[in-house]
């Protein structure tokens, strides 16, 4: 696609990037991209912009998707494009929808939404791709544009939908072929074949070999495959598990090293067993969902049942008898969701325990952990562990003198275990406040930064990166360039 107006990775990042400008007027995005395109190439971009979000269109308000279209017409090269730009994981909706759609492979909500916008932006700008049934070798090329989650929309719709001639990405969440066989008949029915699956048992799909699976994804896909194309940081966490079970790769990729200190988090990934990947990464997704809605507090809540609220009052026996008095149901709630969600949460945190020291010990030989810092790490965990074991024998004690249906004993048997599971949730929380270290979350910055846009130097420029921001000149760039005879690539930062 040499033969179009935006023709560089570098513009296309920069675009991707603009995509998380939330707040810009259409006037402001039309700016904003002339200015694009001068910087990354001095010249002055003669063509008609037009610009329209899935907001404007009411798409994506349920599941979360956002998306930005860029309709390009360039009189002077007689060309058309439109670059539907779709938005990463930013608020709570796509941390949730990446626990359904990526982790539980159950939902692709946001990919139907992607696929929605572009025949509503095709809608809008009168562009007309098939006639007498065919794609027009003429017509306006959709092109997709993505960062993070939004690979995975993209990506997911041009297999579903046939939406994009093209999909460019960096650092993209992949495809995942649980989500696929949910949504693609086709797929679907190909796998049931080559794995001798009954329609009356979908869920066997889990229970195929992982890789024999992602073999014969990427081989069903492989057509599609050839119009997909990635810039994926070494560094990067997604990249990390993209290994693991559910995920496949398409498309060319492009590897960049952009932490060279660091060798990257994909090795460590494929030396831990698959089982304690899948627990470690849905208790590390859980986790960021509750306390980014709400704090520790509200993380403990959410994965533990106990409600700290409440707990908070207990603070002897007979603070307890009052609160019990005046707030029974919230104390009977609060019994059952322990109840219900502890067992469950204690399972994938011994998963985790159990192989901590052999899992970090990986962190600590590839240098991104000191041994006393993986100490802590598997000491905090334990002792997690522990206060969970106990906190799991104290409801279960409860609920077997809840079933005597003797009050007395039930009342007695409350305060104590209240006081108890008090006592045992301050001490999860003083393990997660020593976790919470500067050098830890300086090291998860910097794993972070890996899943950033990344600026690629381009020509001569000797490694060097240029962030512009929006206060830099671009005539003063301009100028700076001419006259040291070198050129770099512009791409800031998410």
């Amino acid at each position: 696609m040499s033969d179009t107006i935006i023709n560089s990775p570098e513009m296309r990042l920069r675009l991707i990037q603009l995509g998380y400008d939330d707040d810009l007027s259409e006037a402001e995005v039309i700016k904003k991209v002339k200015r694009i395109y001068l910087e990354e190439t001095g010249q002055e971009l003669k063509a008609d912009i037009k610009v329209r979000t899935s907001e404007e269109a009411n798409i994506g308000s349920e599941s979360g998707y956002d998306g930005t279209a860029l309709y390009l017409d360039s009189m002077e090269k007689n060309i058309e494009e439109l670059y539907v730009i779709s938005q990463g994981s930013r608020g709570m909706e796509d941390w949730e929808y990446n626990l359904e759609a990526m982790l539980a492979g159950q939902n692709v909500s946001q990919a139907e939404d992607a696929a929605e916008f572009v025949k509503d932006v095709k809608n809008h700008f009168n562009i007309h791709e098939v006639e007498n049934g065919k794609k027009d070798e003429n017509s306006t090329p959709i092109i997709g544009l993505s960062h993070s989650l939004a690979h995975n929309n993209n990506t997911t719709a041009h297999l579903l939908y046939d939406t994009f001639d093209e999909v460019y990405s960096v650092n993209g969440a992949q495809t995942n072929y649980y989500q696929i066989y949910n949504a693609d008949f086709r797929f679907e029915e190909a796998v049931n074949r080559e794995f001798s699956i009954s329609k009356t048992d979908p869920d066997a799909i889990y229970d195929i070999d992982p890789d024999k699976l992602r073999t014969f994804a990427e081989d069903f896909y492989k057509d599609k495959a050839k119009n997909i194309h990635q810039i994926i940081s070494e560094d990067d966490p997604l990249y990390a598990v993209s290994g693991v079970r559910g995920f496949f790769t398409l498309g060319d990729v492009r590897p960049i090293d952009t932490i060279p200190d660091y060798p990257g988090l994909r090795s460590i990934m494929d030396d831990i067993p698959d089982d304690v990947v899948k627990d470690l990464q849905e208790l590390a997704i859980q986790y960021t969902v509750s306390s980014q809605n709400g704090g520790t507090n509200a993380a403990i809540q959410d994965l533990l049942g106990v409600n700290m609220g409440v707990v908070n009052q207990f603070d002897g026996i007979w603070s307890v008898a009052k609160v019990y008095a005046t707030n029974q149901s919230e104390i009977d709630t609060m019994i059952r969701d322990v109840n219900d969600k502890l067992p469950g949460l204690l399972a994938q945190v011994k998963t985790v325990t159990t192989n901590a020291d052999i899992i970090f010990q990986r962190f600590v030989d590839a240098g991104y952990i000191s041994v006393d810092q993986k100490d802590l790490i598997v000491t905090e965990l334990t002792n997690i562990q522990k206060e969970l074991d106990g906190m799991q024998k104290s409801i279960s004690t409860l609920v077997d003198i809840r079933d005597l249906h003797n009050f007395s004993a039930q009342l007695g048997g409350d305060i104590g275990t209240y006081l108890k599971i008090k006592e045992q949730a301050e001490a999860i929380q003083g393990s997660l406040d020593k976790l919470d270290k500067k050098e830890f979350r300086e090291l998860l910055a910097m794993i972070k930064s890996g899943h950033q846009i990344p600026g690629t130097p381009k020509g001569t420029g000797g490694g060097k990166q240029i962030l512009f921001g929006d206060g830099y000149d671009p005539y003063h760039y301009q100028r700076e360039k001419r006259n040291k005879g070198k050129y770099f690539s512009c791409v800031t930062y998410v």
